[in-house]
């Protein structure tokens, strides 16, 4: 296992090299190539991604490209750089951006209505994960009310690789764009 960075900072995935997989809640594409936040405490998990990381970039119902009732995974891409202090502020906030590769389309998004169908293995995912971190934030992309699996509205959340692999089994096409990223 080749160790993980996460710049000084303690996330359950520090330190194991197979989890390098991010979401990216997106409403607009007004960042383009970049992730990019206030650098405050809600936004830590900026800290954990490391060069190499892939990025799935969620695009919400709100999103020129996604729509009602479209929210889902739409593209990929790849983190090119390390963590770096932004030159424009957020909202009068010191920022952080981390560079990316220029985003990889999915032949077909990831929907929402598609993960449902996998549910019942992404809630054990999950139960597991709780279990196995003890306390330590899961910055999870998705949550579970009685209403049925839903997506969280943080801006960047962790996907494991045990639930890409879930996705993954559906969505075959990932692999490939996760190749030519």
């Amino acid at each position: 296992m080749t160790p993980r960075n996460s710049a000084g900072h303690d996330f359950w995935w520090s330190g194991d090299a197979t989890e390098r997989f991010w979401i990216e809640l997106l409403k607009t594409d007004e960042h383009g190539d970049r992730l990019f936040a206030p650098d405050n405490s809600k936004y830590r998990p900026m800290y954990g991604v490391e060069v190499g990381d892939v990025v799935f970039h969620w695009f919400s119902e709100r999103h020129p490209h996604a729509g009602p009732k479209k929210g889902g995974i739409y593209a990929v891409s790849r983190v090119t750089g390390p963590l770096q202090r932004a030159d424009r502020l957020w909202e009068e906030q010191t920022s952080i951006e981390i560079p990316l590769s220029r985003r990889s389309n999915l032949n077909r998004p990831i929907l929402l209505e598609d993960l449902k169908q996998r549910e019942h293995e992404l809630r054990e995912n999950k139960d597991s994960l709780t279990s196995h971190v003890q306390g330590k934030p899961l910055y999870s992309p998705r949550q579970f009310p009685k209403t049925g699996v839903k997506p969280m509205t943080r801006y960047l959340t962790k996907l494991t690789a045990a639930d890409l692999e879930v996705i993954a089994a559906d969505h075959p096409h990932v692999v490939a764009v996760l190749a030519r990223t």
